[in-house]
């Protein structure tokens, strides 16, 4: 067996922009955590060896609580690489092993003889990176002033057949309107780094960070689940810059049984018995976002450190509601974009019930 690089739609030679920055020649170390991954683990390692134009120096496999045959099929390929794969065997105590856990760990020993001004990266053993990963992580970081950046878990194709179709639709309408509430955000409080178009995930299958970043947020929270979005969080706390690349994208497994508590497997099989009663936490009703805008626009105001708007407990919405939040938000979102130059002010300057909900007289 033999890797190469692949091309996948990347015409010519890497772009000028990207060769010449920084981050182009910054070590990129990966780190993986896995625990009983013998289906995944080979495609996994296969997708980072044949990346487009920018391959890992070195991959980081922490393989925890593993049972399986997961660390005979990584040892196949160690001598094959295109890059150095270290494989870690630990086993966590039962109230210690958490998906969280392993992944703090993972990136805080590839951290640890890293160089100071190296890439991190992380994804998941039953995830394959799409052919430009690693380029186009490295693309955003040359394009934008920022030291993180996260990208899109996509399902597997072969496997998303498995999903139903009423799944799928109830998924694209929630990313709809998520995007909407982000836009609305956007036209708000503007950030020139992490500009229009973008996404709103933050999963632990694709995120990379400088060192100096992670250092200074002392890595990975430590939480047994939702470590990356936590992460996101006190990035943002921190006042790290974060790019949220819509090209930047990773495809995983669709299984139901998953390793994680509340992570996406858990979603799904839940959702098959019987759909949940309300969407996605993370979306909220507009009059909600507009409220915590106004928030963050005060503390900016008074040049002192505010709340992240993730900080706030979203107001959940029925999904039998959604429709109806999806017009009144493309409604605010056309009003603002009408009335563009002075709303910023005007919304940090506007008594918090008087936010509540949407006027366009306002």
């Amino acid at each position: 067996m033999s890797f190469q690089y692949l091309d996948n739609g990347i015409t010519g030679t890497p772009s000028v922009t990207v060769r010449e920055s920084l981050f182009w020649k910054k070590q990129r170390i990966i780190a993986i955590p896995a625990c009983n991954e013998e289906e995944h683990i080979i495609p996994c390692l296969i997708a980072l060896a044949t990346q487009s134009y920018a391959l890992p120096d070195k991959v980081v496999l922490w393989l925890n609580n593993t049972t399986d045959k997961t660390c005979d099929r990584a040892r196949s390929l160690q001598d094959k690489l295109p890059f150095t794969l270290e494989i870690v065997q630990v086993v966590y105590q039962p109230h210690l092993a958490s998906a969280g856990t392993a992944r703090r760990e993972a990136l805080a020993h590839a951290a640890r003889l890293a160089p100071l001004d190296a890439l991190l990266f992380t994804t998941d053993a039953d995830a394959e990176v799409s052919k430009d990963w690693i380029y186009r992580t490295l693309e955003a970081f040359a394009h934008y002033p920022v030291e993180a950046v996260f990208g899109r878990a996509l399902l597997l194709p072969s496997e998303s057949a498995k999903i139903p179709l009423h799944l799928h639709q109830d998924e694209q309408a929630e990313q709809a309107y998520g995007a909407l509430l982000d836009q609305i955000t956007l036209e708000l409080c503007p950030e020139p780094h992490d500009p229009w178009p973008r996404h709103i995930e933050h999963s632990g299958a694709s995120i990379a960070v400088t060192r100096q970043a992670w250092t200074q947020v002392d890595g990975i929270p430590d939480v047994p689940t939702g470590e990356d979005r936590q992460f996101y969080t006190i990035l943002r706390q921190n006042g790290i810059p974060v790019r949220h690349a819509p090209d930047v994208i990773v495809y995983v497994s669709a299984r139901l049984s998953g390793r994680a508590q509340g992570g996406m497997a858990e979603t799904l099989a839940r959702r098959l018995r019987a759909q949940d009663e309300y969407i996605d936490e993370v979306f909220e009703m507009v009059s909600s976002r507009l409220r915590r805008i106004r928030k963050e626009l005060a503390y900016r105001g008074k040049n002192q450190p505010g709340p992240a708007l993730a900080d706030c407990p979203p107001t959940r919405i029925r999904r039998d509601d959604l429709e109806k939040h999806v017009k009144r938000a493309r409604r605010v979102l056309s009003f603002l974009r009408q009335t563009r130059p002075c709303l910023s002010e005007n919304l940090s300057h506007t008594p918090a019930d008087q936010c509540d909900s949407y006027s366009p007289a306002r």
